[in-house]
């Protein structure tokens, strides 16, 4: 009599083509309500990622096909050697930065351009917004934020970036709608946007009990598929398990796994949604 063997439902990474660097964990101007990290407000901890652990993934991965490189964070511009590390990595593919906008001004839209022009790369600003109104979304994300990011997206259209909103939905609101009240507010705002500038991305429970029903990965969406993310730490399979080891893939682009078990309710919650979260999606 034959014994079946239980393996837990995993999803297999099929090519790495979206390479996520966190910059730094710990370091953030915001502390946003719903944010995945856990910031301590008391201490200044200093975890920023070295240019050479960089420099030695892009080296490991550089028989990969790689499409495009992510810098996120926490808040990625704080890194002190933001500027290096970026036009180190838009030497090798196309890159996207996860920003608040907080400290995007028009000398810093000027910089990025000249950043941008001095490649044959793209180089994309993801911002964070996560509502239309200007109370609501300072009560979610900080005081101030709003019309700083605004005035970042005005900064980096006028030196012809075509910028992209990610906004957590928090209000679990119908997305469509949602985007129309942001196409509608940066109008009157005089910036011209459409549904191509959004990425509205559902909001993750942390706390989150893992469901008993089996979990189906086939012709399953996500991000895992095709990226890994490199920290201080390691290699992880997604930037929302960057502090959770059973997301952890290895210490190295040179032997990390290519499979993701989803063993998380993150992972259950990813999968139940069934499409891509961080990577852009057209590449």
């Amino acid at each position: 009599m034959s014994q079946a063997i239980l393996t837990a439902p995993f999803v297999q990474l099929e090519e790495l083509n979206h390479l996520f660097i966190e910059l730094t964990a710990a370091n953030c101007n915001l502390r946003c309500k719903h944010c995945y990290i856990e910031f301590d407000p008391y201490k200044k901890i200093k975890d920023f990622i070295s240019i050479d652990k960089v420099k030695k993934a892009l080296t490991e991965t550089k028989n990969e096909p790689l499409k495009c490189i992510y810098l996120t964070g926490g808040e990625p511009m704080l890194h002190p050697h933001f500027n290096s590390i970026l036009r180190l990595c838009l030497k090798r593919t196309g890159v996207t930065i996860f920003t608040n906008g907080m400290v995007i001004n028009d000398k810093k839209a000027r910089f990025l351009r000249k950043v941008e022009d001095e490649t044959n790369n793209e180089l994309i600003i993801k911002l964070s917004l996560d509502h239309y109104e200007e109370q609501e979304n300072d009560r979610l994300r900080g005081r101030g934020n709003y019309r700083k990011v605004l005035f970042a997206v005005q900064s980096l259209v006028k030196y012809e970036f075509n910028p992209i909103l990610s906004i957590v939905n928090y209000m679990n609101m119908n997305e469509r709608e949602l985007v129309g009240k942001f196409i509608e507010t940066f109008s009157k705002a005089g910036v011209e946007l459409e549904n191509i500038n959004f990425s509205v991305v559902p909001l993750f429970d942390k706390n989150a009990v893992p469901s008993d029903q089996a979990v189906n990965t086939k012709n399953t969406v996500s991000d895992c598929a095709n990226s890994r993310i490199l920290t201080n730490n390691g290699v992880y399979v997604c930037p929302l398990l960057t502090k959770d080891q059973r997301g952890r893939s290895g210490c190295s682009f040179e032997d990390y796994s290519k499979k993701n078990y989803i063993e998380t309710p993150t992972c259950q919650q990813c999968v139940h949604h069934g499409r891509n979260l961080f990577i852009n999606s057209w590449m």
